[in-house]
């Protein structure tokens, strides 16, 4: 039963209807990197993939986890299809982990497309990108980390993605240019930990676009540490709400 669960997940957040849209953006992406070197007057192409990776693809992939971690219980809510998955034989908590690992599976593959798209157009081809291993081990570990916030303010909040918008590119585009210590707050300063991209020197836009404006000085082993540990609490804390709280469907959702 439960890989039937988990496999029918699966079949939902990868139908084409779905998952298309994100394919076409990439490739919108693809071309933003492939001229970035033209906008940005003669930037390299490790300096290009690094900036479009920066403020397009870690920012996309918050938006997917937003957008599929979502989904999972709200959207059952609102279509009033909630009784239903509830009546299935298996324990709440394992219902919705497994729900959680599907959209947090998918969400990984859409971020790894685009940071594949996006190191194929800055290096007008494909080159050597010393960058995007460890922009996919980021964008794995921000898709794990992006779902289970998402998820926990999913469980305990109506219109749950008008706040996980406002996370994804309010908060985790201010926080990390705070000076002092208050990128410790965002999940985006530890996948940037995770990824270390290069500095972007004394431009201070480019800073700005890119999150990196403030004192960022977490390592990737930390940055690991910290979202395993906010991961598993989160996951462990939502799957609690989700087993001793009732979810009925929302009469005002039409």
């Amino acid at each position: 039963m439960e890989s039937a669960i988990f496999g029918q997940a699966i079949r939902e957040y990868f139908r084409p209807k779905r998952f298309i849209p994100w394919i076409v953006l990439a490739f919108g992406c693809l071309g933003i990197a492939y001229i970035w070197d033209t906008l940005q007057n003669g930037a390299t192409k490790l300096e290009s993939y690094s900036q479009v990776s920066s403020i397009f693809v870690f920012h996309v992939l918050a938006l997917a986890s937003a957008i599929f971690t979502t989904a999972i219980i709200s959207q059952e809510i609102e279509q009033k299809t909630i009784v239903y998955l509830l009546t299935r034989p298996v324990p709440r908590w394992k219902l919705l982990v497994l729900r959680y690992l599907a959209s947090a599976i998918v969400v990984s593959v859409i971020g790894i497309i685009f940071a594949c798209l996006s190191s194929v157009g800055a290096y007008h081809g494909f080159g050597s990108n010393p960058l995007l291993a460890k922009d996919c081990v980021a964008l794995i570990v921000g898709a794990f980390a992006y779902g289970a916030l998402f998820l926990i303010i999913s469980l305990m909040f109506n219109r749950a993605m008008i706040i996980c918008l406002l996370f994804a590119f309010g908060w985790e585009t201010m926080v990390p240019n705070m000076p002092g210590q208050m990128y410790y707050l965002s999940i985006y300063s530890y996948l940037q930990g995770i990824a270390q991209h290069p500095s972007t020197g004394t431009n201070k836009l480019l800073a700005l676009l890119t999150s990196s404006g403030g004192d960022n000085t977490l390592t990737a082993g930390m940055s690991y540490g910290v979202m395993a540990v906010f991961v598993a609490a989160l996951i462990g804390l939502g799957a609690w709400w989700f087993t001793n709280f009732e979810y009925l469907p929302r009469e005002d959702a039409e």
